[in-house]
């Protein structure tokens, strides 16, 4: 039965647009949880929420949602798949701030949130998901410092945060980050400070296509947010791609 509903689910995922609850995989996953293991629906121009009732498919280890036109929050629901691997929301237009209650999805290995309308500061909870290796947040509205609980993720290897509008300086704790290969912090606000000790990307913040804002890696954290910004956004970005080996060093997408 769950090898029947992976199939049905790959099928709906090459539909045509419509309201994500309304496809009738997402109905059979309501009606029989316990057989979901996948979503795969990208690039399907699916619109509406995300469903609250998605914390109910305690199952799911992939979650392909990106390249749509999803609206409104991500539900705090999402918090009970503790069995999830890869979350990809990234393009989209969900609002609101990244739910605290992400950081008990301790199996986590991607969360793509980017290119979406995100507010609020990171939750200090997400330093919790140590299996980690990628995490993008890049071109949202997030707000605030980055938290020192960041330094637990050491199995990252690749942490996207630009275009945002980030203050404050770089944790120290961020030092622990020594799997660290690529880091794009650039177009923030107020983000300033050296990159801790420990840690030496082979691309960071100054190989991003956009000019740095403030006075990031530098000595001095401005005072006040800069008066105008780059107002670049990504064009021609690839499909249902992002678990491609090197992917993001390759590619302008995070």
């Amino acid at each position: 039965m769950a090898a029947l509903v992976f199939v049905m689910l790959l099928l709906v995922g090459s539909a045509s647009a419509g309201r994500f609850n309304e496809t009738s995989a997402y109905r059979t996953c309501v009606a029989t949880p316990a057989t979901c293991t996948r979503l795969h629906f990208p690039s399907n121009q699916l619109t509406g929420n995300l469903p609250s009732e998605l914390g109910a498919f305690t199952r799911l280890t992939l979650m392909y949602l990106h390249y749509n036109q999803l609206t409104g929050t991500i539900p705090t629901e999402l918090g009970s798949l503790t069995r999830l691997t890869h979350m990809f929301l990234h393009h989209n237009q969900l609002t609101g701030t990244i739910p605290t209650e992400l950081g008990a999805i301790t199996s986590l290995n991607h969360l793509y949130l980017y290119v979406n309308q995100l507010t609020g500061t990171l939750p200090s909870e997400l330093g919790a998901i140590t299996l980690l290796t990628r995490m993008s947040l890049s071109f949202n509205q997030l707000t605030g410092t980055l938290p020192s609980e960041l330094g637990a993720l050491t199995s990252l290897t690749n942490i996207f945060f630009r275009s945002n509008q980030l203050v404050g300086t770089l944790p120290t704790e961020l030092g622990a980050l020594t799997s660290i290969t690529t880091m794009w912090l650039c177009n923030n606000t107020g983000l300033c400070g050296d990159i801790p000790a420990g840690v030496t990307p082979t691309r960071h913040s100054t190989n991003c296509p956009t000019p740095l804002i403030g006075t990031l890696l530098g000595s001095d954290c401005p005072t006040s947010p800069p008066t105008t910004e780059s107002t670049y956004t990504p064009t021609s970005v690839p499909g249902d791609q992002p678990l491609k080996d090197n992917w993001f060093r390759k590619r302008d997408v995070a």
